[in-house]
């Protein structure tokens, strides 16, 4: 009788831990990447600060507080996952950008950022290029820090591709 009480008490146990790890009901144990360039697009933010060229239309604005990439071959391979910035306890700005390879081959491209102050002026020279490593199919984060403290109120990444 002990024995069958055991098993229960162990099944019960087991059944409790079982239910534990399917707390989030829609995780999905593994996915394909897969990018989205209609949704991109239809996503895509409009208005905000902007660095603006003093010739108006001569240039494209540029967009604070995004990632700009050139590269049309580049833009139509890579797509910016998350962007995100948050300020460091030493009273910096650190930036993070998840970048998706949507190509089946590894790549490599070039980052780097230029922080801005509130009147979209230079905070600090940019920062030097970075080589950042994304597997085929696969995602990597980019990540960069301000080294002023108070003065970056804005950014934007560069993407470039490797020589």
């Amino acid at each position: 009788m002990q024995s069958s009480a055991s098993i229960l008490v162990s099944a019960a146990v087991i059944a409790l831990a079982l239910a534990g790890c399917s707390s989030t009901p829609a995780a999905r144990p593994q996915a394909m990447l897969k990018c989205d360039y209609k949704a991109l697009k239809a996503s895509a933010l409009v208005g905000g600060p902007a660095l603006t060229s003093t010739a108006y239309g001569s240039v494209k604005d540029i967009p604070a507080d995004a990632v700009l990439i050139s590269d049309s071959g580049l833009y139509n391979s890579v797509i910016v996952q998350q962007l995100a910035t948050q300020n460091t306890a030493g009273g910096t700005v650190q930036v993070n950008a998840r970048l998706a390879n949507c190509t089946g081959a590894p790549m490599s491209v070039r980052a780097r950022t230029a922080f801005l102050d509130a009147g979209m002026a230079p905070a600090e020279p940019v920062s030097a290029w970075r080589t950042v490593f994304l597997p085929a199919g696969g995602m990597a984060v980019y990540q960069e820090s301000s080294f002023s403290t108070g003065k970056a109120a804005h950014y934007y990444i560069e993407l470039a591709r490797n020589p």
